[in-house]
């Protein structure tokens, strides 16, 4: 456990950055780098192209700063300058991927075994869909991987600003003002596995999975809060009035006004952030489909080469991600969560909690 306040650029509040801070601009080189080598693979399956197609090339400058920015600096990028107007559908996917390949390797998103994800709103038709498939209000969490990419394609009609916190920043405020919550972090909780693992794995995870863990002197976090929840109820372990505390306390500081950052992605933009250092979030959005007005982004789950050291346990399954499963969607997420009484995924349900 670490016991001292951590003095990093990761370390960072709402208060001393701005989406301004995070930009990174794609410039004509960089398109120009991507662009020669889609040419050559536009006929591939976007995840079917490897790192291999740019080999012989310099690796542009706005990627390298971007890296570096995930490893040593703040764990937040804005991307800006993808031309989502001006070329294909399929060139952007191509880009972004290649974009992911220069990073790290893409892992799959669900049983799908989507290693491109597309982040839209499928609830009029499966109600019971993962909450990302959803327009629902999602609360400050991590998902799987060393980096998460989102690329904004579109707007919807109203609301799904981003958000994000410093785990970093979480943890040192939790060290000065409530420090007897952070042994029930450290040692973490089982985690329920999404109703996605396969026929002959636990529901939910046999390890502890830690909110808070130490490697190499390098602190990271794996927060699910609704995942704990769940897992507890079909255990038939509930959580204890100590556990419940210091997830309510975890919660109620990453949200705070001063901590969280929030704004929105715009079409052309895309954050990269560092997930084990990066919580994100989205505020609820309203679509109109009938008018094809609707908020439509590409996700890139990355495991980093080499990637930020962690111990095993914060893995939720045997694999990286998710692991595939032919003929299975990712569905039913949202019946069980709330069948269980699971916390919402809102941040006004965290702020009553704290009350």
């Amino acid at each position: 456990m670490i016991k001292r306040q951590i003095e990093h650029l990761s370390a960072w509040t709402a208060a001393d950055l701005s989406k301004e801070d995070c930009v990174v601009e794609l410039d004509d080189a960089c398109l120009a780098y991507f662009a020669g080598v889609i040419e050559t693979v536009r006929t591939l399956p976007v995840q079917d192209v490897e790192l291999d197609s740019y080999a012989g090339a310099a690796v542009p400058a706005a990627i390298k700063t971007a890296k570096q920015m995930l490893d040593q600096g703040t764990g937040l990028v804005v991307l800006r300058g993808i031309p989502v107007e001006q070329w294909s559908s399929v060139d952007v996917e191509h880009l972004f991927w290649g974009i992911g390949l220069h990073l790290g390797v893409a892992a799959s998103q669900s049983v799908m075994g989507d290693r491109l994800g597309h982040v839209v709103d499928v609830s009029d038709v499966d109600p019971n869909a993962r909450a990302y498939r959803s327009q629902r209000e999602l609360s400050l969490h991590h998902d799987f991987g060393d980096y998460h990419a989102m690329a904004s394609l579109s707007l919807p009609k109203t609301g799904g600003e981003s958000r994000y916190a410093s785990a970093i920043t979480v943890h040192n405020i939790m060290l000065e003002e409530m420090a007897h919550h952070l042994e029930r972090l450290y040692r973490g909780y089982s985690l329920y596995r999404l109703g996605e693992q396969a026929v002959d794995e636990p529901v939910c995870t046999p390890h502890r999975v830690p909110v808070f863990s130490v490697r190499d002197g390098l602190l990271s976090s794996r927060f699910m809060r609704g995942f704990i929840e769940a897992a507890a109820t079909l255990r038939e372990q509930p959580l204890e009035p100590e556990d419940i505390a210091a997830l309510d306390a975890f919660e109620e500081v990453s949200h705070r006004d001063d901590v969280m950052l929030e704004f929105t992605l715009q079409p052309g933009e895309a954050a990269l952030y560092n997930n084990l250092v990066v919580m994100h979030a989205r505020a609820e959005f309203e679509d109109d489909k009938v008018n094809d007005i609707r908020r439509h982004l590409l996700r890139l789950w990355i495991y980093a080469e080499p990637g930020r050291p962690v111990v095993p346990e914060i893995e939720v399954f045997d694999a990286p991600g998710i692991p595939p499963q032919p003929g299975r969607s990712p569905s039913g997420e949202g019946e069980l969560l709330r069948a269980l009484g699971a916390s919402s995924f809102s941040r006004d349900a965290t702020r009553s909690r704290a009350r």
